[in-house]
């Protein structure tokens, strides 16, 4: 493979990690995506995304701590959306199975947890929440009646809350029709 097609498959790695997040990303969290890859250091990292801002397919913003974000443009997914075509699936399979093994890595700042709080001999209070950063995406309080229905709970909520927090926000969100009233 020449120099200059490495150097375009490698760009498009990091176009397809920041479509494939749903968060803007640092630099270091590209990195830490990128590091089972044997030719892309963090120097090259760097190179990458100064070229594909330069040419408007990744856009920077800041957090409230100063850090630099990175996320793709619109322009950017159109771009890779053409691009993925041009790399043979064998890749591709490779690049999302090191993408997918490495997820849990990034999301350092991303915590599903639960709080088990006894409130008497049968009954507990089950606090279960998603945090992002500094911001609670939700925090949901159940009490249950034994121990065993306090357990299910956090072992319920520990394996499947990504897919609960989405369940719960599409029935939260979806449109009531005008002949409902909030209060019935």
């Amino acid at each position: 493979m020449t120099k200059d097609l490495k150097l375009f498959d490698n760009k498009i790695i990091v176009l397809y990690i920041l479509d494939k997040n749903s968060k803007p990303l640092t630099v270091e969290q590209i990195a830490k995506f990128c590091e089972d890859f044997d030719d892309i250091t963090y120097f090259d990292i760097c190179s990458y995304i100064q070229e594909l801002e330069k040419n408007e397919y990744i856009t920077e913003s800041y957090d409230e701590s100063g850090n630099i974000l990175y996320s793709i443009t619109n322009s950017g997914i159109l771009t890779l959306k053409e691009l993925l075509e041009l790399i043979p699936g064998v890749n591709l399979h490779n690049i999302k199975k090191i993408i997918n093994k490495n997820i849990v890595k990034i999301k350092t700042d991303y915590s599903i947890d639960n709080i088990v709080i006894p409130v008497n001999d049968d009954e507990f209070k089950v606090s279960c929440y998603i945090k992002d950063g500094n911001d609670e995406l939700i925090n949901i309080t159940m009490y249950a009646t034994s121990k065993d229905q306090a357990r299910n709970i956090t072992k319920n909520w520990n394996n499947d809350a990504e897919e609960i927090y989405e369940k719960l926000l599409e029935m939260m969100t979806k449109e009531t029709s005008d002949d409902q009233t909030y209060n019935e």
